[in-house]
């Protein structure tokens, strides 16, 4: 419409005003605000359900934590191991507790804002490595996520190689030490047997004889010693454990209370295994023992032999074996079992739980260093009243070729020429005499270094040397290096308390005749001296 106006020179103008509503245009600008928001809103909820979908699908738990302590999410593993979490308290879903946990590390997060990690162990026994952040949820609510990783299985190995570590180095000391009380065990040994046979006087002989017999017993500790320590000169064959097994069990049967009944029971298709014979037999034996022990009041002792392939060391029943085809002996009591707490020691050498019965400790020690010589594992399940299961799993090998046995040769003759050479005075003076008495010629060094200058003083007119391993400067393989360069025909023997892996080997390279295991008996010493002195003694 037109609307007067004055101009600038004092006339009138006349100016068009258009009228248009001004709510349609704000109209059309809300409802753009409002598509905006609704299309924020949309990739909002399309986020959040994108995020909680991946989160889902991971395979770990995953759930956020209120400052109540109530839970506001869990994802989809959470929720299949633990049941319905969302508004429960998080003390109650994962360590079925009344009252939050005290010191709470997730609370922390909370206070400071800060992230934390942490490990937790459920009522169910299973351990977790926590990772614990701050969270907001669409409406600003500040919450904690937190992500567990179960590491039981992790936790689990740990543990066994640890024990492992743990067996090896007290293997290595046991070692060690048995070899220092083998050399003192001989000259107890033959001193008291040469006193012994020198009395008539029955009060004088009993203690003796009396003496005699824990010495003997002592010898047999340091042979489980050694048989632990995996020092024994021992090699392994082809070797099927059926008839081996039915060999021990009807020995052992003889001796069993009689209040303990056995049964065994073979399913194994394949049995053979790459072992000794000797040392599968002692693992049967001090197993079956082990058991009965465990049955004071009798019970019944169950063996079985099966078979086992394991794919892959995931699905493996001990971290220690590889994938492949296993011989699987189980020994079963129904006795009074093991504490939780002494079964992850039971292997350990001198550990016992049969004090009162007698027992060493070297038993299952001697199991578990046998089945992991041969490649294999053992392990072992029991609880308090309800028996105990041990597993051996040995892995299996083709079967040997037969081969011819060789006739055995005519005994050697009963005299010659020794040279001894040890560094202990005490079993240097018992072997010597012995062996003078059963008719040799002995001459003795003190030293490797005092052997070597005797055997070239006497241009090796020696029928044989018999040397010390283990002695200071030049040991007993040093000096058999030495003869043997010098003179390839000489017989050297080594002496020793123990015979470690690759010594067997480095010897028979050498050239040296064979080993003299200490402690033995003065009557074994001469039969393995006459067995090894040639026939036709040296000028």
């Amino acid at each position: 419409m037109p609307f007067p106006g004055t101009g600038g020179a004092g006339g009138e103008a006349v100016v068009e005003v258009r009228e248009e509503p001004v709510d349609e245009r704000l109209k059309q600008a809300l409802t753009a605000e409002r598509l905006v928001r609704r299309r924020e809103e949309h990739l909002k909820k399309r986020g959040r359900r994108l995020f909680l979908n991946v989160i889902d699908e991971l395979p770990v738990f995953v759930y956020m934590q209120r400052r109540d302590y109530t839970v506001a999410y869990a994802n989809r593993k959470t929720r299949n191991f633990y049941g319905e979490t969302d508004g429960r308290f998080c003390y109650e879903v994962f360590s079925g507790r009344d009252t939050p946990c005290p010191h709470c590390p997730t609370f922390r997060v909370f206070e400071t804002g800060e992230p934390e990690n942490w490990q937790f162990t459920d009522g169910d026994g299973r351990t977790f490595h926590i990772y614990d952040y701050p969270f907001e949820d669409e409406q600003g609510e500040p919450l904690v996520m937190e992500l567990g990783i179960d590491i039981t299985e992790l936790k689990r190995v740990e543990r066994e190689l640890y024990q492992a570590h743990k067996m090896r180095a007290i293997g290595v000391l046991a070692g060690g030490i048995a070899h220092d009380l083998n050399n003192n065990l001989v000259p107890i040994i033959f001193n008291i047997d040469y006193a012994l046979n020198k009395t008539a006087d029955r009060i004088v002989a009993e203690p003796l004889a009396e003496a005699l017999r824990a010495a003997y017993r002592a010898a047999d500790l340091v042979e489980q010693v050694l048989e632990y320590s995996r020092q024994q000169n021992v090699s392994h064959s082809p070797l099927r454990l059926t008839p081996l097994a039915r060999e021990s069990l009807d020995l052992l049967r003889a001796s069993l209370p009689a209040n303990v009944t056995l049964e065994a029971s073979c399913h194994a298709a394949t049995d053979c295994v790459l072992a000794h014979p000797a040392q599968v037999q002692q693992l049967l034996l001090n197993l079956c023992r082990n058991a009965v022990q465990a049955m004071p009041g009798g019970g019944l002792l169950t063996v079985s032999l099966d078979n086992l392939s394991v794919a892959s060391r995931k699905k493996s029943p001990h971290p220690g074996l590889a994938p492949g085809d296993y011989a699987v002996l189980r020994v079963t009591d129904n006795g009074r079992g093991i504490e939780p707490d002494k079964i992850e020691r039971i292997f350990e050498p001198f550990f016992t739980t049969k004090m009162s019965s007698g027992g060493t400790g070297m038993g299952l020690a001697v199991v578990h260093a046998i089945a992991t010589s041969c490649g294999g594992a053992v392990t072992v399940d029991s609880a308090p009243g309800r028996g105990a299961t041990f597993t051996v799993y040995l892995p299996l090998c083709a079967p040997a070729e037969e081969r011819i046995v060789a006739e055995p040769r005519p005994a050697k003759g009963a005299t010659g020429r020794l040279l001894l050479v040890d560094d202990d005075a005490g079993a240097l003076s018992a072997m010597s005499r012995v062996l003078r008495e059963a008719g040799f010629t002995v001459f003795t060094a003190d030293s490797g270094e005092e052997g070597l200058k005797e055997y070239f003083r006497a241009r090796g007119r020696y029928d044989l040397i018999v040397a010390d391993l283990s002695m200071p400067g030049i040991s007993g393989m040093d000096m058999a290096g030495k003869i043997l360069d010098h003179d390839p025909e000489a017989k050297v023997v080594i002496c020793t308390g123990h015979v470690e892996p690759d010594l067997e080997a480095k010897a028979e390279a050498a050239g040296v005749a064979g080993f003299l295991m200490k402690p033995m008996t003065p009557g074994a010493l001469v039969e393995r001296i006459r067995g090894l002195c040639p026939a036709v003694p040296r000028a």
